[in-house]
């Protein structure tokens, strides 16, 4: 079996489109947007210092402040190169 196709998609996405209505599936794509956002800030340790995160210059992931390896690759750190610039 090979990976979903669109026509599959297509037929998934009209099912629960059936099952929820579209008033309700709104709902529910914005709370698990809402999951999502969380989630990733989270994994990414302090969200309330952005000044003081750093990104990974192997991968591009945002570490934070005190990390010495990538959570992301696992590369090492190193000081200046990966503040983050913005």
């Amino acid at each position: 079996m090979g990976a979903l196709q669109p026509g599959h998609l297509v037929l998934i996405l009209a099912i629960v489109l059936i099952v929820f209505g579209p008033g309700k599936l709104t709902e529910i794509g914005g709370q698990l947007g809402k999951g999502v956002r969380e989630f990733r800030q989270l994994s990414e340790g302090a969200p309330d210092a952005p000044a003081e995160n750093r990104h990974c210059t192997e991968c591009g992931a945002l570490v934070g402040a005190g990390a010495a390896f990538c959570s992301a690759c696992g590369r090492a750190l190193v000081g200046a190169a990966q503040t983050n610039g913005g």
